[in-house]
């Protein structure tokens, strides 16, 4: 016998032909429109930055060749005057060299503007997953970092139980985690992932829904936001190290007569060194001075050591973090709450300024590296006094606005993540949050990492408490596919995006189920023991008045049947008695007659088979009632079992 699966949609369409000039022609979605647009537009600027590059690279090697002329008249003449136009060609080289660096930083940000909007393309179009979302999140196997908490990261060291992760495919490969996120520095994805672990409350959803409304209507703000990020991805380790610097008590220089000493002693040491140029002093004489300006200075340097070894290291992230700033306080932004993130980077001070002194202060302490530069700098000038003296200043400024500016960084990333979801799907919905626990409305809800071709829409709705609705229905029917429909749009709403549905409402609560149980060998748990745990972690948040949403499969499936069903009764009539609601699917159709015995507390539907001929057709559509088909009989004999 054969099996056959009927799935409503169209097949995918797939645009192979990238010119423009065809696009009006296929029938694609806006979102595809505007990749393949921009796509043109930075492959256009890409080949115009090249042929800048060129163009660059002839005016060095012509300044060069003329400034050699030129030393060569003067040498060969004896006459100054030539001096003065091979100072101007260098001056020319050094601004063609600057020139270079910019076009070259250029390239590189359009080279990865280029690759994030094939990645979404692909994605879109395709299904093929976002690099590096399918990974561990820091946040990912327990609770994640505490908003605000800077470079603390969530743990990520051993399973742990949650109420809803592992069941609805929050992480790992095909993921919620994995469409959804964007966010390219760590503490960014961090707080996507806690948005999608943990419910926050109605007016924070709210708000979050009309920030990323606002920011769906601004997809080059997002991707050159992406771009900055992805170039040097923020790390915690970067933000644990800045802040325990902010939080070191040991602050060489502090004291009011290093300030002093830091405008003296280069007053000192430059004036030997003029004497000496005007001939004031021997070759001997400014040499014995120079060698103890270096013994000096390298003393004042052995206490910054320690200091700069802390610090280093981290200037391109601290970069990365200044530009992303710059980005968004240039944003005209109305929304509340992305009106809230943008203040806060921008009053009292602007972020992006204090950033980038940082940046400045450390990219001046990495004049260590270059001893040629750095010995005869620190001994004229105290170098590291003078930096250790600015960073001490900007510590004394800062102390305490770094956390929120990476804070305000990371939740920019993680409304940007949704807001892609929802440009991407412009067809999605913002649902109705409503005020009563518990209402649960939808038309035409669907699994949003179903791909549209073989997704399968159902109208769904439960209102009240008490309530729970019974699912029965053969094998592969979509009993827990459906489930987890109804949990992980719940999830979405409850961050703030988009739901896959024509339009929905629904009440704050979280998550609660128990669907995929698994034995625990290092805890000598087995699976019916780890289910009883998971059931009673439900039974005990029902019971403490949580709002709660209850998701359940097959309920006490570890036990003998006659156990399996008296238990599943007494659960059904306690969680009803405490005020529960929820979905439950089961096989037991027994437990459908309870309709009859709690009317108005428990309503049935159902998913069925219908059999053509020798084959199985599933259309995955929820209907009212109780399933009356079954095909286990025949999918056994299919596979050889003997009946």
């Amino acid at each position: 016998m054969a099996l056959k699966r009927h799935r409503s949609g169209q097949p995918d369409g797939k645009d192979t032909d990238f010119q423009l000039t065809f696009i009006a022609m296929i029938a694609i979605s806006p979102a595809v429109k505007y990749y393949i647009q921009k796509d043109a537009t930075i492959s256009t600027d890409l080949e115009a930055a090249k042929k800048r590059r060129n163009l660059l690279a002839w005016l060095r090697g012509g300044t060069i060749l003329i400034t050699l002329f030129f030393l060569f008249m003067a040498i060969n003449r004896q006459e100054l005057i030539w001096l003065l136009p091979m100072v101007l060609t260098l001056a020319a080289f050094g601004r063609a060299v600057i020139l270079d660096v910019n076009n070259g930083a250029r390239m590189k940000r359009l080279q990865g503007l280029k690759k994030l909007i094939g990645e979404e393309r692909a994605f879109l179009e395709d299904g093929k997953p976002i690099p590096g979302n399918e990974g561990a999140s820091p946040a990912q196997q327990g609770v994640p970092a505490q908003q605000g908490a800077l470079g603390q990261p969530g743990t990520q060291s051993g399973p742990v139980v949650h109420p809803y992760a592992y069941d609805l495919d929050i992480f790992g490969k095909g993921s919620l985690y994995a469409m959804v996120n964007r966010a390219q520095s760590e503490p960014g994805r961090d707080v996507t992932a806690g948005w999608l672990l943990k419910p926050t409350d109605r007016t924070t959803i709210i708000q979050r829904q009309e920030a990323v409304k606002e920011l769906a209507q601004k997809p080059g703000f997002l991707f050159d936001l992406m771009a900055i990020g992805q170039e040097q991805r923020l790390q915690f380790k970067t933000l644990r190290n800045i802040d325990r610097w902010l939080q070191d008590p040991d602050i060489p220089f502090k004291q009011s007569y290093w300030s002093f000493v830091r405008w003296a002693y280069p007053i000192l040491t430059l004036g030997v060194l003029i004497s000496y140029i005007a001939g004031l002093m021997t070759g001997s004489e400014f040499g014995l001075c120079f060698l103890g300006f270096i013994v000096i200075s390298s003393a004042f340097s052995s206490r910054v050591g320690q200091h700069y070894k802390v610090l280093s290291g981290m200037v391109a992230e601290v970069s990365s973090l200044a530009e992303s700033l710059i980005l968004i306080e240039k944003q005209d932004l109305k929304a509340p709450l992305n009106q809230q993130l943008k203040k806060a980077i921008s009053e009292p001070v602007k972020a992006s300024e204090q950033i980038k002194a940082l940046d400045r202060l450390l990219s001046r302490f990495d004049y260590r590296l270059n001893v040629f530069v750095f010995i005869p700098l620190n001994a004229f000038t105290l170098w590291d006094l003078q930096q250790m003296k600015g960073l001490n200043q900007w510590k004394e400024r800062n102390r305490t606005g770094v956390d929120q500016w990476v804070y305000t960084l990371a939740n920019m990333e993680a409304l940007g993540s949704l807001a892609l979801i929802y440009f991407n799907k412009p067809e999605w919905v913002f649902p109705e949050i409503s005020e009563d626990y518990f209402v649960f409305e939808a038309k035409e809800l669907g699994h949003p990492l179903i791909p549209e071709a073989k997704r399968v829409c159902n109208d769904f709705a439960t209102r009240g408490t008490g309530q729970l609705e019974l699912i029965t229905g053969s094998n592969m029917a979509g009993k827990s596919t459906f489930l987890r429909t109804v949990g992980i749009n719940i999830v979405l709403a409850m961050a703030g995006g988009p739901v896959c549905a024509r339009n929905c409402k629904t009440a704050v609560a979280a998550i609660v189920s128990s669907m995929r149980i698994a034995d625990n060998l290092e805890d000598s748990t087995s699976t019916f023991y780890a289910e009883l745990k998971n059931l009673r972690s439900i039974i005990q948040k029902v019971k403490n008045g949580e709002r709660v949403f209850i998701l359940l499969d097959e309920i006490l499936r570890g036990t003998n049947s006659r156990d399996r069903l008296a238990g599943s009764k007494a659960l059904v009539k306690q969680l009803i008695r405490d005020k529960a609601v929820g979905i439950i699917a089961t096989h037991d159709l027994e437990l459908a007659q309870m309709e009859e015995v709690l009317p108005g507390h428990i309503r049935n539907y159902y998913f069925d088979v219908q059999f053509i001929g020798d084959e199985l057709s599933f259309d995955y559509r929820l209907k009212n009632g109780v399933c009356t088909t079954k095909n286990a009989e025949l999918l056994m004999k299919q596979i050889g079992i003997e009946m």
